[in-house]
């Protein structure tokens, strides 16, 4: 029997404000937003002098009744656990799994930055869901960038349980990264010409990353010190 709460969940409404007891709030496990200890020092500390921070977003969690799982929000429980605090404020959302993912990739974006693998990671659950257009549609990424960040799942499964098994203080040090750069167009096209060419013809989604160690060895090995022309 379809009952009014229910209905309320597959319409995606937002259900309001409530002061939600800290215990019964959880993370969602595809979260894949980390801060750095300076800046959740000074959220805390901002916190502490102020007493106000925005609201944490939230959804009726799916499997445990009477909880609530944080889709925006996960470094504020922490720290206003931290200074002691035992209920908080929080905007209900009743979504369903694929929205409560999709908030999960744009709110989280807002603060702190991604780790790499996780952020990989939810993006293939999107990926099961709707086309690379549709979601690129969505979110901050484009479609080449959501690839090429998709593209990290494909690193030998033990390196990656290796990564994610290490301490979350030491992920920044070790985790693959995504390097991002503007450029012209027709600096573009001489890159991606160049990377091409220096990855050998290397199989597999990594070979950009590759061909462009093997220029930056190249250019190293070949005295990079000295001054290039424009």
């Amino acid at each position: 029997m379809t009952t009014p709460h229910t209905q309320q969940l597959h319409a995606g409404a937002r259900l309001g404000p409530r002061t939600v007891s800290i215990d019964e709030l959880r993370p969602h496990p595809l979260n894949s937003n980390v801060m750095p200890e300076d800046l959740r020092a000074k959220l805390a500390a901002h916190i502490k002098q102020s007493g106000r921070y925005p609201m944490v977003i939230v959804r009726p969690h799916p499997e445990s009744p009477g909880q609530f799982q944080i889709l925006d929000g996960h470094h504020r429980v922490e720290v206003l656990r931290d200074l002691g605090h035992t209920e908080i404020r929080c905007d209900v959302w009743a979504v369903d799994d694929r929205e409560a993912r999709i908030l999960l990739a744009t709110l989280n974006r807002l603060q702190g930055q991604d780790s790499p693998i996780r952020r990989a990671q939810l993006l293939h659950e999107l990926l099961g869901e709707m086309s690379l257009g549709d979601l690129a549609g969505l979110l901050p990424e484009t479609d080449k960038q959501i690839e090429e960040l998709h593209a990290l799942l494909e690193f030998p499964a033990d390196e990656i349980a290796a990564l994610l098994a290490a301490d979350a203080a030491e992920q920044e040090k070790v985790l693959p990264r995504v390097i991002s750069f503007v450029v012209t167009a027709e600096q573009e096209e001489l890159i991606e010409t160049a990377i091409e060419k220096a990855s050998d013809g290397t199989p597999g989604r990594d070979r950009k990353a590759k061909g462009l160690t093997n220029l930056a060895k190249n250019f190293l090995e070949d005295g990079g010190d000295a001054v290039l022309d424009a």
